[in-house]
């Protein structure tokens, strides 16, 4: 699943690129943050750059990028802007996720569109979050296939996607979930749709209820089913097994998307306190204009960032390589989500405190709206509500160390 199929110099030509449209997005993000809205412009960018295919397997037309590579590139789009970055990078979660449950023929149909530039947007969670079972419903139709309804949170991406993918939970002939739990599970499927037009198609409505704290460009809206037809073969697999059994393209990717925001927090900070002046001051000798980068407090806060942003890339680079070299083929199965989940949480969490530390050691001014540093400090707070969550980490190593489930005597 996680075969390397580019050479080192096709690797650096994409973190290149990736890096180019970095640069554009830079310029996008910071007026789709004050307008709350979707950088439209960006797809288009995307598109053209050729990244929509980047881990599509080359034998279906894409880069054929690994999931070490795809986290770099995610991590360089995330230093141009992280709004725009996370929504792009729910694409990549999703392509990751279908290859690997996708059939035989499902690859040769979908993995082509999406190396030709087709935006992908993929929807699980319901109001009550994540880990839920799917309350959406499929419906079976007498000619074949399904109609969903129901509402789906978090549509990355939706306003502008040419293909939908997400789950349901498929019911009998009257539109009734299971009421056994186990059938229920069993029930609760993924499926794939070719949308009319970019985030267009009969029984879909997308509500426009993004306004968040940060990560405002992203657009993620309310997808609302209401009779949304998929035939038969849009139907994707087993949502748990499906989903979780891929859910390193989920963990190391929000990973990566605010290690660039961490990154970009540090190259701001020091460009900001490398030419700083405190100006005279009472704590300095004579009232001296002191250097900002010559305050003993100030270098070693500095250091710290880049400490953490260091420790935070040699984390998922190595979690990474463990996939690459197969050495959760050696995990217990039931640990496997929240193994990977520590990089997230270690990610996300450093972010968090990087731009609280860069805000402080750049001062009140930092705290204006506009500011960078305050966009990026709102950005991050995103972090700790993106799955595997920090108590959904500890939850699967905890009920594993401690044996639930299990008779007392084992």
């Amino acid at each position: 699943m996680h075969t390397i199929e580019m050479s080192a110099q096709e690797q650096e030509q994409a973190i290149e690129t990736a890096r180019q449209v970095a640069a554009e997005f830079s310029k996008l993000g910071p007026q789709a943050d004050k307008d709350n809205t979707f950088a439209y412009p960006s797809a288009a960018i995307m598109k053209d750059s050729g990244l929509v295919g980047l881990s599509v397997p080359k034998e279906f037309g894409g880069m054929g990028a690994d999931i070490w590579t795809t986290c770099k590139v995610a991590a360089e789009l995330s230093r141009g802007d992280p709004g725009i970055a996370l929504a792009y990078n729910m694409h990549y979660i999703m392509v990751g996720i279908l290859n690997g449950s996708f059939t035989d023929d499902q690859r040769k149909e979908w993995l082509p569109r999406i190396a030709d530039g087709d935006i992908l947007c993929g929807t699980f969670s319901e109001e009550r979050g994540f880990g839920g079972l799917a309350d959406t419903k499929a419906v079976p139709q007498p000619g074949g296939g399904w109609k969903l309804y129901g509402k789906k949170m978090w549509g990355t991406l939706s306003e502008v996607s040419d293909i939908w993918s997400g789950s349901a939970t498929i019911t009998d002939a009257d539109g009734n979930l299971p009421t056994d739990f186990e059938a229920r599970v069993a029930a609760e499927s993924n499926f794939i749709v070719a949308l009319d037009a970019p985030g267009t198609a009969p029984g879909l409505e997308i509500r426009k209820t993004w306004d968040a704290m940060g990560m405002k460009a992203t657009g993620t809206h309310t997808l609302v089913f209401d009779g949304f037809y998929v035939p038969e073969d849009g139907y994707c697999g087993e949502m748990r097994g499906g989903v979780f059994a891929s859910l390193e393209w989920a963990s190391l990717l929000f990973a990566s998307v605010y290690w660039g925001l961490a990154i970009r927090c540090y190259e701001e900070t020091r460009a900001i306190l490398r030419t700083k002046h405190t100006g005279p001051i009472f704590s300095a000798d004579v009232g001296a204009d002191l250097k900002a980068r010559d305050i003993g407090y100030i270098q070693d806060g500095v250091g710290e960032i880049a400490y953490r942003n260091e420790l935070t890339r040699r984390v998922i680079q190595a979690t990474c390589r463990q996939l690459i070299e197969g050495d959760d083929d050696d995990w217990d199965p039931s640990m496997r989500p929240a193994l990977i989940g520590m990089a997230k949480v270690f990610s996300t969490e450093n972010a968090a405190h990087v731009t609280h530390k860069a805000m402080r050691l750049v001062g009140g001014a930092s705290y204006r709206r506009g500011h960078v540093l305050e966009k990026l400090y709102r950005d991050a707070a995103a972090g700790p509500f993106q799955p595997l969550t920090e108590d959904q980490t500890y939850m699967y190593m905890g009920r594993l160390e401690l044996g639930t489930g299990q008779d007392d005597d084992e």
